[in-house]
């Protein structure tokens, strides 16, 4: 496991799981709760803090805001990292 893992929170761990796995995917919020089993309000306070980091792309269509994983060198750092054994 690496180290990385120890280190970062669990649910968030489970919503970075699900963005980089699904790379090309738009997200609605409800939809990443949904899929990572993490209550909508604690997924809207991880989303948003990986959003000021540059880590999740936000896209406002109308009033609806969807998110995908950034497509940055920091990014790839971080998949390469959390996927070492």
């Amino acid at each position: 496991m690496s180290v990385i893992r120890q280190l970062v929170e669990e649910k968030t761990l489970k919503i970075l799981d699900l963005l980089l796995k699904n790379k090309q995917k738009h997200f609605h919020l409800s939809e990443i709760s949904n899929k990572s089993k993490i209550p909508i309000a604690s997924t809207f306070r991880i989303i948003n803090k990986l959003v000021s980091l540059k880590i999740v792309d936000v896209t406002i269509i109308g009033k609806m805001k969807i998110y995908r994983i950034s497509k940055n060198k920091e990014t790839i750092d971080l998949d390469s990292n959390l996927n070492k054994k």
